[in-house]
């Protein structure tokens, strides 16, 4: 998968691992939903992908940007590689783990939450990488959130409460605040 292109990950490997996964996730309550995420893969150029997830149970991918994204994740081409080759692994669930995103409960605060996180994580080699997310197209409020990859895998998973992370001080936020506590139902928290 090192080599795999950012247009082939798309329109072969994420329908077929959304096959799969929905093959194994019961989802009930999603009817009537319409979930779409974009991706912005920065290289040379940037490659856009949208992804429109219809009552949890559909998918349909777009190359291009969609418009009016629920979320819209920018990242460079290198973070998403590593990501999706599990160099990273854990760092994208929140994106693509179906388990954890298809929740009437999360796609209700989704649809009210505007804004823009930009995710700082430290690798174990000491780099750092940075993604970007755009909530309902809103460039504010803004937050930054800073951890370790280590940990922000645990908080994606729930091992990690996002409350008890940042009172030990392994999430940092920087930013509005209000806004950062409003995401805890939204990542893990």
């Amino acid at each position: 998968m090192a080599e795999i292109t950012v247009k082939e990950y798309f329109e072969e490997e994420v329908p077929k691992v959304f096959e799969e996964q929905m093959a194994k996730t019961q989802v009930a309550g999603m009817e009537g939903t319409v979930f779409t995420l974009q991706f912005d893969i920065v290289g040379d150029e940037t490659q856009s992908y949208g992804l429109t997830i219809k009552d949890a149970k559909e998918m349909e991918v777009t190359a291009g940007p969609l418009e009016d994204a629920m979320i819209k994740v920018v990242l460079a081409e290198d973070v998403w590689r590593n990501a999706v080759t599990g160099q990273t692994e854990g760092a994208m669930d929140m994106f693509t783990d179906m388990g954890q995103v298809a929740s009437r409960q999360s796609y209700d605060t989704l649809q009210n939450t505007k804004g823009t996180v930009d995710i700082v994580l430290t690798m174990p080699d000491g780099s750092v990488t940075e993604t970007k997310m755009v909530l309902n197209g809103a460039d504010t409020p803004q937050v930054t959130l800073k951890a370790a990859l280590e940990d922000w895998v645990k908080m994606q998973s729930g091992e990690l409460p996002g409350p008890t992370a940042f009172m030990s001080g392994k999430l940092k936020l920087e930013g509005d605040m209000p806004f950062a506590m409003s995401l805890g139902n939204l990542m893990g928290g």
